[in-house]
Protein backbone atom coordinates (compact mmCIF):
# COMPACT_ATOMS: atom_id res chain seq x y z
CA UNK A 1 0.00 0.00 0.00
CA UNK A 2 1.37 3.40 -0.98
CA UNK A 3 1.79 5.92 1.83
CA UNK A 4 1.19 9.60 1.16
CA UNK A 5 1.86 12.41 3.64
CA UNK A 6 -0.03 15.63 2.82
CA UNK A 7 0.74 19.05 4.31
CA UNK A 8 -2.04 21.57 3.66
CA UNK A 9 -3.54 24.38 5.75
CA UNK A 10 -7.00 24.15 4.15
CA UNK A 11 -9.30 21.68 5.91
CA UNK A 12 -11.37 21.31 2.74
CA UNK A 13 -8.40 20.46 0.52
CA UNK A 14 -7.00 18.02 3.08
CA UNK A 15 -10.37 16.26 3.30
CA UNK A 16 -10.79 16.16 -0.48
CA UNK A 17 -7.34 14.68 -1.02
CA UNK A 18 -7.78 12.20 1.82
CA UNK A 19 -11.05 10.97 0.32
CA UNK A 20 -9.65 10.71 -3.22
CA UNK A 21 -6.47 8.86 -2.26
CA UNK A 22 -8.18 6.47 0.16
CA UNK A 23 -10.67 5.60 -2.59
CA UNK A 24 -7.67 4.50 -4.71
CA UNK A 25 -6.30 2.33 -1.91
CA UNK A 26 -3.56 4.63 -0.62
CA UNK A 27 -2.74 5.18 3.00
CA UNK A 28 -2.82 8.95 3.61
CA UNK A 29 -1.73 11.03 6.56
CA UNK A 30 -2.52 14.72 6.69
CA UNK A 31 -1.34 17.65 8.80
CA UNK A 32 -2.13 21.36 8.73
CA UNK A 33 1.50 22.43 9.23
CA UNK A 34 4.85 20.66 9.25
CA UNK A 35 6.54 22.76 11.95
CA UNK A 36 6.04 20.35 14.85
CA UNK A 37 5.33 17.26 12.77
CA UNK A 38 8.65 16.24 11.24
CA UNK A 39 8.74 13.30 13.64
CA UNK A 40 5.74 11.89 11.73
CA UNK A 41 7.80 11.77 8.53
CA UNK A 42 10.44 9.77 10.37
CA UNK A 43 7.89 7.43 11.96
CA UNK A 44 5.63 6.91 8.95
CA UNK A 45 8.29 6.80 6.21
CA UNK A 46 5.89 7.83 3.44
CA UNK A 47 6.51 7.03 -0.21
CA UNK A 48 5.38 10.49 -1.27
CA UNK A 49 5.17 13.85 0.49
CA UNK A 50 2.61 16.20 -1.01
CA UNK A 51 2.81 19.79 0.20
CA UNK A 52 1.47 23.26 -0.39
CA UNK A 53 4.51 25.49 -0.96
CA UNK A 54 3.06 28.37 1.07
CA UNK A 55 2.20 26.07 3.97
CA UNK A 56 5.79 24.82 4.31
CA UNK A 57 7.58 28.03 3.29
CA UNK A 58 9.49 28.46 6.56
CA UNK A 59 10.46 24.78 6.66
CA UNK A 60 11.24 24.19 3.00
CA UNK A 61 14.95 23.47 3.48
CA UNK A 62 14.23 21.01 6.28
CA UNK A 63 11.55 19.30 4.17
CA UNK A 64 14.00 19.00 1.26
CA UNK A 65 16.15 16.71 3.41
CA UNK A 66 13.46 14.03 2.98
CA UNK A 67 13.84 13.92 -0.81
CA UNK A 68 16.13 10.88 -0.55
CA UNK A 69 13.48 8.98 1.43
CA UNK A 70 10.28 10.06 -0.33
CA UNK A 71 9.15 11.65 -3.56
CA UNK A 72 8.36 15.31 -3.01
CA UNK A 73 5.44 16.84 -4.89
CA UNK A 74 4.75 20.55 -4.59
CA UNK A 75 1.42 22.33 -4.95
CA UNK A 76 0.96 26.04 -5.51
CA UNK A 77 1.13 28.85 -8.04
CA UNK A 78 3.50 29.15 -10.99
CA UNK A 79 5.60 31.58 -8.92
CA UNK A 80 5.92 28.91 -6.22
CA UNK A 81 7.16 26.41 -8.78
CA UNK A 82 10.46 28.24 -9.30
CA UNK A 83 11.11 28.18 -5.53
CA UNK A 84 10.90 24.39 -5.27
CA UNK A 85 11.63 23.12 -8.77
CA UNK A 86 15.06 21.74 -7.85
CA UNK A 87 13.77 19.67 -4.94
CA UNK A 88 10.48 18.22 -6.23
CA UNK A 89 9.82 15.41 -8.66
CA UNK A 90 6.54 16.94 -9.76
CA UNK A 91 4.62 20.17 -9.31
CA UNK A 92 0.89 20.82 -9.63
CA UNK A 93 -0.60 24.28 -9.89
CA UNK A 94 -3.60 25.35 -7.88
CA UNK A 95 -6.50 25.30 -8.16
CA UNK A 96 -6.37 21.54 -8.42
CA UNK A 97 -8.89 19.70 -10.54
CA UNK A 98 -10.57 16.94 -8.57
CA UNK A 99 -10.96 14.76 -11.67
CA UNK A 100 -8.28 12.05 -11.61
CA UNK A 101 -6.14 13.86 -9.00
CA UNK A 102 -5.56 10.65 -7.03
CA UNK A 103 -4.48 8.76 -10.18
CA UNK A 104 -2.10 11.57 -11.09
CA UNK A 105 -0.53 11.67 -7.62
CA UNK A 106 -0.22 7.90 -7.29
CA UNK A 107 1.09 7.70 -10.87
CA UNK A 108 4.09 9.76 -9.80
CA UNK A 109 5.14 6.87 -7.57
CA UNK A 110 5.20 4.54 -10.57
CA UNK A 111 7.50 6.74 -12.67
Amino acid sequence: MKKVFYIEKSDFLRSMMEFALKAKGAEIYTVETIENNFYLLDDLTPDLILFDVETVALNLAQLAEYSSKAILVGLGSLEDKSRVEAMVKSFMTKPLEAKNIADRILGILDQ
